[in-house]
Protein backbone atom coordinates (compact mmCIF):
# COMPACT_ATOMS: atom_id res chain seq x y z
CA UNK A 1 0.00 0.00 0.00
CA UNK A 2 1.51 3.17 -0.99
CA UNK A 3 1.82 6.09 1.62
CA UNK A 4 -0.79 8.83 1.14
CA UNK A 5 0.56 12.20 -0.74
CA UNK A 6 2.19 15.03 1.26
CA UNK A 7 -0.22 18.04 1.75
CA UNK A 8 1.83 20.11 -0.45
CA UNK A 9 2.49 17.63 -2.86
CA UNK A 10 -1.64 17.00 -3.03
CA UNK A 11 -2.64 20.52 -3.20
CA UNK A 12 0.12 21.12 -6.09
CA UNK A 13 -0.57 18.21 -8.49
CA UNK A 14 -4.89 19.28 -8.41
CA UNK A 15 -3.15 22.97 -9.06
CA UNK A 16 -1.57 21.76 -11.87
CA UNK A 17 -4.19 19.58 -13.14
CA UNK A 18 -6.83 22.58 -13.46
CA UNK A 19 -4.27 24.93 -14.61
CA UNK A 20 -3.28 22.34 -17.85
CA UNK A 21 -6.86 21.38 -18.04
CA UNK A 22 -8.34 24.88 -18.39
CA UNK A 23 -5.33 26.63 -20.19
CA UNK A 24 -5.10 24.03 -22.88
CA UNK A 25 -8.56 24.51 -23.86
CA UNK A 26 -10.27 26.01 -26.51
CA UNK A 27 -12.66 27.92 -23.90
CA UNK A 28 -9.82 29.49 -22.47
CA UNK A 29 -8.08 30.83 -26.01
CA UNK A 30 -11.72 32.65 -27.10
CA UNK A 31 -12.65 33.46 -23.32
CA UNK A 32 -9.59 35.70 -23.80
CA UNK A 33 -10.27 36.73 -27.70
CA UNK A 34 -13.45 37.92 -26.76
CA UNK A 35 -12.46 39.81 -23.38
CA UNK A 36 -9.94 41.60 -25.47
CA UNK A 37 -12.27 42.63 -27.72
CA UNK A 38 -14.89 43.52 -25.43
CA UNK A 39 -12.12 45.55 -23.64
CA UNK A 40 -11.53 46.96 -27.00
CA UNK A 41 -14.67 48.18 -27.87
CA UNK A 42 -15.62 49.62 -24.64
CA UNK A 43 -12.39 51.66 -24.67
CA UNK A 44 -13.85 52.88 -28.68
CA UNK A 45 -17.28 53.28 -27.60
CA UNK A 46 -16.58 55.61 -24.30
CA UNK A 47 -13.97 57.41 -26.62
CA UNK A 48 -16.54 57.90 -29.14
CA UNK A 49 -19.25 59.18 -26.68
CA UNK A 50 -16.36 61.45 -24.32
CA UNK A 51 -15.69 62.76 -27.88
CA UNK A 52 -19.70 63.40 -28.62
CA UNK A 53 -20.68 64.79 -25.34
CA UNK A 54 -17.85 66.88 -24.94
CA UNK A 55 -18.27 68.80 -28.27
CA UNK A 56 -21.22 70.35 -29.99
CA UNK A 57 -21.56 72.46 -32.85
CA UNK A 58 -24.33 75.31 -32.92
CA UNK A 59 -25.61 77.55 -35.89
CA UNK A 60 -26.60 80.95 -35.22
CA UNK A 61 -29.26 82.74 -37.53
CA UNK A 62 -28.15 86.58 -38.22
CA UNK A 63 -31.54 87.65 -36.30
CA UNK A 64 -29.75 85.85 -33.21
CA UNK A 65 -25.89 86.89 -34.05
CA UNK A 66 -26.23 89.22 -30.89
CA UNK A 67 -25.94 86.50 -28.79
CA UNK A 68 -23.21 84.71 -30.36
CA UNK A 69 -19.98 85.99 -28.02
CA UNK A 70 -21.90 85.62 -24.86
CA UNK A 71 -22.66 82.08 -26.24
CA UNK A 72 -19.21 81.42 -26.45
CA UNK A 73 -17.77 83.21 -23.47
CA UNK A 74 -20.12 80.86 -21.45
CA UNK A 75 -18.84 77.84 -23.71
CA UNK A 76 -15.66 78.35 -23.26
CA UNK A 77 -15.82 79.32 -18.86
CA UNK A 78 -17.25 75.98 -18.73
CA UNK A 79 -14.66 74.17 -20.68
CA UNK A 80 -16.66 72.64 -23.68
CA UNK A 81 -15.80 72.69 -26.99
CA UNK A 82 -18.59 74.62 -29.02
CA UNK A 83 -18.31 75.76 -32.86
CA UNK A 84 -20.90 78.38 -33.80
CA UNK A 85 -21.52 79.27 -37.10
CA UNK A 86 -23.74 81.92 -38.69
CA UNK A 87 -26.68 80.19 -40.71
CA UNK A 88 -29.87 81.50 -42.17
CA UNK A 89 -32.87 80.00 -40.76
CA UNK A 90 -34.18 77.72 -43.65
CA UNK A 91 -30.35 76.13 -44.28
CA UNK A 92 -29.98 75.95 -40.29
CA UNK A 93 -32.92 73.50 -39.75
CA UNK A 94 -31.91 71.52 -42.63
CA UNK A 95 -28.49 71.25 -41.50
CA UNK A 96 -29.92 70.46 -37.86
CA UNK A 97 -32.19 68.06 -39.71
CA UNK A 98 -29.00 66.14 -41.12
CA UNK A 99 -27.56 66.71 -37.87
CA UNK A 100 -24.81 68.86 -39.84
CA UNK A 101 -25.51 70.85 -36.48
CA UNK A 102 -26.45 70.14 -33.09
CA UNK A 103 -29.06 72.79 -32.80
CA UNK A 104 -29.78 75.70 -34.50
CA UNK A 105 -30.21 79.23 -31.92
CA UNK A 106 -33.02 81.50 -33.68
CA UNK A 107 -35.13 84.40 -32.87
CA UNK A 108 -34.49 87.92 -31.41
CA UNK A 109 -34.16 88.74 -27.63
CA UNK A 110 -37.32 87.75 -25.56
CA UNK A 111 -38.14 85.31 -28.35
CA UNK A 112 -35.09 83.10 -28.59
CA UNK A 113 -35.85 79.83 -30.21
CA UNK A 114 -33.14 76.52 -29.70
CA UNK A 115 -34.12 74.02 -32.35
CA UNK A 116 -32.90 70.36 -32.08
CA UNK A 117 -33.57 67.38 -34.09
CA UNK A 118 -35.42 65.61 -32.01
CA UNK A 119 -34.13 66.97 -28.58
CA UNK A 120 -31.18 69.26 -27.67
CA UNK A 121 -28.68 67.75 -25.60
CA UNK A 122 -29.23 69.27 -21.97
CA UNK A 123 -25.38 70.57 -21.46
CA UNK A 124 -25.09 72.79 -24.86
CA UNK A 125 -29.23 73.80 -23.88
CA UNK A 126 -27.72 74.98 -20.40
CA UNK A 127 -25.14 77.17 -22.14
CA UNK A 128 -27.61 79.01 -24.14
CA UNK A 129 -29.91 79.34 -21.39
CA UNK A 130 -27.17 81.01 -19.60
CA UNK A 131 -26.23 83.36 -22.39
CA UNK A 132 -29.73 84.40 -22.79
CA UNK A 133 -30.25 85.27 -18.95
CA UNK A 134 -26.70 86.96 -19.33
CA UNK A 135 -27.94 89.15 -22.14
CA UNK A 136 -31.09 89.67 -20.61
CA UNK A 137 -29.49 91.00 -17.29
CA UNK A 138 -27.22 93.22 -18.78
CA UNK A 139 -29.85 94.65 -20.84
CA UNK A 140 -31.81 95.44 -17.85
CA UNK A 141 -29.28 97.13 -16.31
CA UNK A 142 -28.32 99.49 -18.87
CA UNK A 143 -31.93 100.12 -19.39
CA UNK A 144 -32.06 101.40 -15.93
CA UNK A 145 -28.67 103.37 -15.95
CA UNK A 146 -26.49 100.87 -14.22
CA UNK A 147 -23.14 100.13 -15.62
CA UNK A 148 -23.15 96.19 -16.29
CA UNK A 149 -19.52 96.32 -16.17
CA UNK A 150 -19.40 98.22 -12.87
CA UNK A 151 -22.15 94.99 -11.61
CA UNK A 152 -19.53 92.41 -13.21
CA UNK A 153 -16.98 93.67 -11.12
CA UNK A 154 -18.68 93.46 -7.78
CA UNK A 155 -19.56 90.50 -8.18
CA UNK A 156 -16.49 88.44 -9.31
CA UNK A 157 -15.28 85.36 -7.65
CA UNK A 158 -12.24 84.01 -7.18
CA UNK A 159 -11.74 80.25 -6.85
CA UNK A 160 -8.84 78.92 -5.34
CA UNK A 161 -8.04 74.90 -3.81
CA UNK A 162 -6.26 73.91 -0.75
CA UNK A 163 -4.10 71.37 -3.53
CA UNK A 164 -2.78 72.24 -6.88
CA UNK A 165 -5.57 70.81 -9.31
CA UNK A 166 -4.29 67.03 -10.78
CA UNK A 167 -3.27 67.33 -14.72
CA UNK A 168 -3.17 63.81 -14.60
CA UNK A 169 -6.51 63.16 -13.38
CA UNK A 170 -7.89 61.87 -16.54
CA UNK A 171 -5.29 59.64 -16.53
CA UNK A 172 -5.67 58.11 -12.78
CA UNK A 173 -9.37 58.08 -13.76
CA UNK A 174 -8.73 55.66 -16.80
CA UNK A 175 -6.74 53.41 -14.80
CA UNK A 176 -9.14 53.10 -12.22
CA UNK A 177 -11.49 52.48 -14.84
CA UNK A 178 -9.83 49.54 -15.89
CA UNK A 179 -8.40 47.99 -13.21
CA UNK A 180 -12.23 47.99 -11.29
CA UNK A 181 -13.00 46.34 -14.87
CA UNK A 182 -10.20 43.75 -14.91
CA UNK A 183 -10.83 42.81 -11.36
CA UNK A 184 -14.48 42.48 -11.44
CA UNK A 185 -14.44 40.19 -14.50
CA UNK A 186 -11.66 37.96 -13.68
CA UNK A 187 -12.74 37.40 -9.94
CA UNK A 188 -16.95 37.02 -11.19
CA UNK A 189 -15.74 34.88 -14.21
CA UNK A 190 -12.97 32.32 -12.35
CA UNK A 191 -14.94 32.65 -9.14
CA UNK A 192 -17.75 30.49 -10.88
CA UNK A 193 -15.41 27.98 -12.54
CA UNK A 194 -14.55 27.15 -9.12
CA UNK A 195 -17.91 26.38 -8.34
CA UNK A 196 -18.69 24.92 -12.02
CA UNK A 197 -16.09 22.57 -11.39
CA UNK A 198 -17.02 21.15 -8.10
CA UNK A 199 -20.71 20.41 -9.63
CA UNK A 200 -18.82 18.81 -12.29
CA UNK A 201 -16.90 16.69 -10.38
CA UNK A 202 -19.60 15.52 -8.32
CA UNK A 203 -22.23 15.07 -11.06
CA UNK A 204 -19.71 12.75 -12.65
CA UNK A 205 -18.74 11.09 -9.07
CA UNK A 206 -14.73 11.88 -10.36
CA UNK A 207 -14.52 13.18 -6.76
CA UNK A 208 -14.82 9.96 -5.38
CA UNK A 209 -11.94 8.40 -7.37
CA UNK A 210 -10.15 11.54 -6.38
CA UNK A 211 -10.98 11.60 -2.90
CA UNK A 212 -9.87 8.17 -1.88
CA UNK A 213 -6.04 9.53 -2.59
CA UNK A 214 -6.11 12.97 -1.23
CA UNK A 215 -8.38 14.53 1.65
CA UNK A 216 -11.87 16.94 0.89
CA UNK A 217 -9.13 20.16 1.42
CA UNK A 218 -6.58 19.13 -0.46
CA UNK A 219 -8.59 18.83 -3.31
CA UNK A 220 -10.68 22.03 -2.57
CA UNK A 221 -7.21 23.77 -2.51
CA UNK A 222 -5.51 22.47 -5.35
CA UNK A 223 -8.40 23.61 -7.84
CA UNK A 224 -8.46 27.14 -6.13
CA UNK A 225 -4.81 27.77 -6.72
CA UNK A 226 -5.10 26.11 -10.24
CA UNK A 227 -7.88 27.95 -11.37
CA UNK A 228 -6.44 30.93 -9.55
CA UNK A 229 -3.17 30.56 -11.64
CA UNK A 230 -5.19 30.91 -14.95
CA UNK A 231 -7.37 34.12 -14.01
CA UNK A 232 -3.75 35.58 -12.86
CA UNK A 233 -2.50 34.59 -16.39
CA UNK A 234 -5.22 35.61 -17.87
CA UNK A 235 -5.09 39.43 -15.82
CA UNK A 236 -1.40 39.39 -16.91
CA UNK A 237 -2.15 39.48 -20.72
CA UNK A 238 -4.65 41.60 -20.64
CA UNK A 239 -3.20 44.10 -18.08
CA UNK A 240 0.32 43.45 -21.04
CA UNK A 241 -2.07 44.06 -24.34
CA UNK A 242 -3.81 47.03 -22.55
CA UNK A 243 -0.54 48.88 -21.51
CA UNK A 244 1.09 47.94 -25.12
CA UNK A 245 -1.78 49.20 -26.78
CA UNK A 246 -2.36 52.45 -24.65
CA UNK A 247 1.50 53.43 -25.33
CA UNK A 248 1.57 52.83 -28.78
CA UNK A 249 -1.65 54.83 -28.96
CA UNK A 250 0.20 57.47 -26.95
CA UNK A 251 -2.74 57.16 -24.41
CA UNK A 252 -0.58 56.34 -21.41
CA UNK A 253 1.05 59.41 -20.06
CA UNK A 254 1.87 58.00 -16.29
CA UNK A 255 3.94 54.73 -17.21
CA UNK A 256 4.73 54.81 -13.21
CA UNK A 257 1.02 54.88 -12.27
CA UNK A 258 -0.09 52.34 -14.66
CA UNK A 259 2.89 49.68 -13.32
CA UNK A 260 1.79 50.80 -9.74
CA UNK A 261 -1.99 50.39 -10.56
CA UNK A 262 -1.04 46.85 -12.23
CA UNK A 263 0.97 45.63 -9.28
CA UNK A 264 -2.11 46.79 -7.21
CA UNK A 265 -4.12 44.87 -9.48
CA UNK A 266 -2.32 41.43 -9.10
CA UNK A 267 -2.39 41.84 -5.15
CA UNK A 268 -5.93 42.65 -4.72
CA UNK A 269 -6.52 40.16 -7.81
CA UNK A 270 -5.29 37.36 -4.88
CA UNK A 271 -6.60 38.70 -1.93
CA UNK A 272 -10.02 38.71 -3.15
CA UNK A 273 -10.27 35.76 -5.53
CA UNK A 274 -8.75 33.40 -2.27
CA UNK A 275 -11.74 35.05 -0.57
CA UNK A 276 -14.57 34.53 -3.31
CA UNK A 277 -13.20 31.28 -4.36
CA UNK A 278 -13.34 29.34 -1.23
CA UNK A 279 -16.81 30.25 -1.09
CA UNK A 280 -17.92 29.49 -4.17
CA UNK A 281 -16.04 26.02 -4.20
CA UNK A 282 -18.11 25.35 -0.88
CA UNK A 283 -21.88 26.39 -1.95
CA UNK A 284 -20.87 24.64 -5.41
CA UNK A 285 -20.42 21.40 -2.92
CA UNK A 286 -24.07 21.74 -1.85
CA UNK A 287 -25.57 21.20 -4.69
CA UNK A 288 -25.27 18.01 -7.17
CA UNK A 289 -26.50 19.79 -10.55
CA UNK A 290 -25.48 22.43 -12.56
CA UNK A 291 -29.05 23.62 -12.86
CA UNK A 292 -29.44 24.58 -8.86
CA UNK A 293 -26.07 26.15 -8.84
CA UNK A 294 -27.07 29.89 -9.93
CA UNK A 295 -29.51 30.03 -6.95
CA UNK A 296 -26.10 29.12 -4.82
CA UNK A 297 -23.62 31.59 -6.04
CA UNK A 298 -26.13 34.73 -6.93
CA UNK A 299 -25.29 36.33 -3.22
CA UNK A 300 -22.24 36.18 -4.19
CA UNK A 301 -22.64 37.58 -7.65
CA UNK A 302 -24.28 40.70 -5.86
CA UNK A 303 -21.49 40.42 -3.30
CA UNK A 304 -19.17 41.64 -6.27
CA UNK A 305 -21.50 43.88 -8.15
CA UNK A 306 -22.30 46.00 -5.65
CA UNK A 307 -19.05 47.59 -5.02
CA UNK A 308 -18.64 47.51 -8.59
CA UNK A 309 -21.31 49.75 -8.54
CA UNK A 310 -20.44 52.25 -6.13
CA UNK A 311 -17.10 52.43 -7.29
CA UNK A 312 -17.89 53.25 -10.78
CA UNK A 313 -20.58 55.60 -10.28
CA UNK A 314 -19.31 57.12 -6.91
CA UNK A 315 -15.33 57.82 -7.35
CA UNK A 316 -15.32 59.21 -10.99
CA UNK A 317 -17.02 62.28 -9.15
CA UNK A 318 -16.11 62.19 -5.68
CA UNK A 319 -12.81 60.47 -5.05
CA UNK A 320 -12.83 61.10 -1.29
CA UNK A 321 -16.59 59.90 -1.03
CA UNK A 322 -17.42 58.53 2.98
CA UNK A 323 -19.13 55.50 1.70
CA UNK A 324 -16.27 54.03 -0.68
CA UNK A 325 -13.61 55.54 1.62
CA UNK A 326 -15.00 52.67 4.59
CA UNK A 327 -15.65 50.12 2.09
CA UNK A 328 -11.86 50.27 0.98
CA UNK A 329 -10.78 48.50 3.90
CA UNK A 330 -14.07 45.91 4.68
CA UNK A 331 -13.40 42.54 2.89
CA UNK A 332 -15.47 41.21 0.04
CA UNK A 333 -15.51 45.17 -1.42
CA UNK A 334 -11.65 46.41 -0.61
CA UNK A 335 -10.63 44.26 -3.55
CA UNK A 336 -12.82 46.42 -6.08
CA UNK A 337 -12.73 49.85 -4.05
CA UNK A 338 -9.36 50.14 -2.84
CA UNK A 339 -7.38 49.90 -6.20
CA UNK A 340 -9.46 52.15 -7.75
CA UNK A 341 -8.96 54.68 -4.73
CA UNK A 342 -5.09 54.45 -5.00
CA UNK A 343 -5.61 55.00 -8.65
CA UNK A 344 -7.00 57.96 -7.88
CA UNK A 345 -4.45 59.41 -5.91
CA UNK A 346 -6.85 59.51 -2.65
CA UNK A 347 -5.40 56.09 -1.04
CA UNK A 348 -1.85 56.28 0.81
CA UNK A 349 0.19 53.13 0.99
CA UNK A 350 -0.50 52.69 4.48
CA UNK A 351 -4.13 52.72 3.66
CA UNK A 352 -3.48 49.62 1.38
CA UNK A 353 -1.57 47.69 3.78
CA UNK A 354 -4.35 47.91 6.59
CA UNK A 355 -6.81 47.01 3.82
CA UNK A 356 -4.82 43.79 2.84
CA UNK A 357 -3.97 42.97 6.17
CA UNK A 358 -7.91 43.11 6.93
CA UNK A 359 -8.35 40.73 3.42
CA UNK A 360 -5.45 38.07 5.03
CA UNK A 361 -7.29 37.61 8.30
CA UNK A 362 -10.35 37.58 6.43
CA UNK A 363 -9.17 34.77 4.23
CA UNK A 364 -7.95 32.34 7.18
CA UNK A 365 -11.56 32.30 8.71
CA UNK A 366 -13.49 32.18 5.29
CA UNK A 367 -11.18 29.21 4.13
CA UNK A 368 -11.75 27.84 7.34
CA UNK A 369 -15.54 27.71 6.91
CA UNK A 370 -15.82 27.07 3.50
CA UNK A 371 -13.15 23.79 3.97
CA UNK A 372 -15.86 22.21 6.69
CA UNK A 373 -18.43 23.39 4.58
CA UNK A 374 -16.76 21.46 1.51
CA UNK A 375 -15.36 18.53 3.39
CA UNK A 376 -19.21 17.79 4.33
CA UNK A 377 -21.03 18.25 1.49
CA UNK A 378 -18.42 17.24 -1.69
CA UNK A 379 -19.84 13.41 -1.26
CA UNK A 380 -23.47 14.34 -0.99
CA UNK A 381 -25.24 13.75 -3.89
CA UNK A 382 -29.16 13.87 -4.58
CA UNK A 383 -31.00 16.75 -2.89
CA UNK A 384 -29.40 19.92 -1.71
CA UNK A 385 -27.44 20.38 0.97
CA UNK A 386 -28.34 23.16 3.60
CA UNK A 387 -25.53 25.42 4.50
CA UNK A 388 -26.26 24.84 8.31
CA UNK A 389 -26.35 21.73 7.96
CA UNK A 390 -22.92 21.27 5.92
CA UNK A 391 -21.23 23.39 8.42
CA UNK A 392 -22.59 20.81 11.02
CA UNK A 393 -23.05 17.63 10.25
CA UNK A 394 -19.60 15.11 9.56
CA UNK A 395 -18.92 13.58 6.08
CA UNK A 396 -20.38 10.59 5.16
Amino acid sequence: MSAPLPARSAILLVARREFVMQVRSRTFVIGLLITLLFFGGIFLLGAYISGQASSHTLGVTPQAAGLRPIVEQTAHLQGVDLTVREVDDAPGRQQVRDDDLDALLTGAPGAYELVGHDSVDSGLQAIVQTAVEQQAVTTALAGAGVDPARVADSSALTVSALEPADSDKGQRLALAFVGTLLLFFSLSGYGSLVATGVVEEKQSRVVELLLATITPWQLMAGKVVGLGAVGLLQLVILSAVAGVGAGAAGLLALPGAAFGMFLMVLLWYLLGFFLYASLYAAVGSTVSRQEELQSVVAPMIFLLLIPFILTMNLLPSDPRNGITTVLSFIPFFSQTVMPARYALGVASLWEVLVAAALAAAAIVVVVRVAGRVYRNSVLRTGARVGLREAFTSTPS
